[in-house]
């Protein structure tokens, strides 16, 4: 007769209770957050690249005031939005924005370069201003460039330059006149355009920073510049908030494309007030007083004044409070004072 195995008796397995099935949920959300925290400070400690992404949003375009009698300036002026301008780099885009009756004489330019910290911005933001210049008499090209943390130092410079080339292949088709260009920018667009004048006037730079020459049918008739950082190095040493620190590391490290920046090369070529020469061509210069550069906007215009350059400038006391770019929004009366020194000033570059 077979025999029989016995299989013991089973204990049914004890379920937790409800108090540590909570807990355990509980642990592995804290086990998870505390693992993306982590591998959060360590992306943000390699590369600027989370810090620009979270910058950007401050650049985002605001709602402006424009000037009266904006409505009937705009019904005189023709733009053509997006082509391309030939660049090994990306967003290689402009708009050129005419006067609809063109004078018998090809038009003179304005090149302009937006601003954004060197990590956003669009040339759309100069939509009404390029508007009133174009009025006045000029084609305006408002450029696009690439920006940190994909276009690094000196990619924008670079830009300007292929975009000033670009004019003199369409001038004759578009009627434009390549020896009458100035160029103009605001904020970083004020550095960048400011930049690009150098490298075509200050003996050696050029050499030095290894950023090519524009071949330029004539000297440059002006720069335009409006609340630029023209004194990088001085950004770099300055005591400030934490906040303003991680601000300026963002996009001291994304723009020059190192960790060490403030101890780089790059650093002192972007500092545009060590590199000043005779030749930098006439100039206007503005800014207003909070949150933005007019320290650097009145150093600038020393160097300019002490090399005999010839420059207009316009600065404002600590009352009433004008924040960085101003200029562009005509609620603020002082923006009617500029626009009248920047209309005279392209007056007196058409003659």
């Amino acid at each position: 007769m077979p025999s029989s195995s016995h299989v013991p008796d089973q204990q049914p397995r004890r379920r937790p209770s409800v108090h540590t099935r909570i807990r355990r949920f509980w642990l592995a959300v804290a086990l998870s957050i505390t693992t993306s925290v982590i591998l959060a400070a360590i992306w943000f400690s390699i590369t600027p690249t989370p810090s620009i992404l979270l910058l950007r949003n401050a650049f985002r375009q605001q709602e402006l005031t424009k000037p009266a009698g904006f409505t009937r300036v705009k019904a005189g002026v023709t733009v053509v939005h997006n082509p391309t301008y030939p660049s090994r780099y990306g967003r290689n885009t402009f708009d050129l924005y005419e006067p609809t009756k063109k004078s018998a004489k090809p038009l003179p330019v304005i090149v302009w370069a937006h601003g954004g910290g060197f990590i956003a911005g669009d040339k759309a933001s100069m939509e009404t201003y390029a508007t009133l210049m174009a009025n006045e008499g000029y084609a305006v090209v408002t450029v696009n460039y690439d920006y940190a943390p994909d276009g690094t130092y000196p990619t924008p410079v670079i830009q300007m330059g292929e975009m000033v080339d670009y004019v003199s292949t369409i001038a004759s088709r578009r009627d434009l006149d390549p020896t009458r260009i100035i160029v103009g920018g605001d904020s970083a667009g004020a550095q960048i355009a400011a930049q690009f004048v150098v490298v075509n006037t200050t003996p050696g730079y050029s050499q030095w920073t290894h950023i090519a020459k524009t071949s330029l049918s004539s000297p440059l008739k002006g720069a335009i510049l409006f609340c630029g950082p023209y004194d990088l190095e001085s950004s770099a040493a300055e005591e400030s908030s934490v906040v303003k620190k991680w601000f300026i590391n963002t996009i001291g490290w994304g723009y020059l494309g190192r960790r060490d920046w403030k101890d780089s090369t790059e650093l002192d070529e972007a500092t545009i007030v060590n590199h000043i020469f005779s030749n930098f061509p006439p100039t206007y210069v503005t800014d207003g007083n909070l949150v933005s550069f007019p320290d650097q906007g009145r150093s600038l215009v020393e160097r300019l004044t002490d090399a005999k350059v010839s420059v207009k400038s316009r600065f404002f006391p600590d009352e009433p409070s004008l924040p960085h770019e101003f200029q562009f929004d005509f609620a603020y009366p002082e923006s009617g004072l500029v626009w009248n020194d920047v209309s005279d000033f392209l007056t007196s570059m058409m003659k």
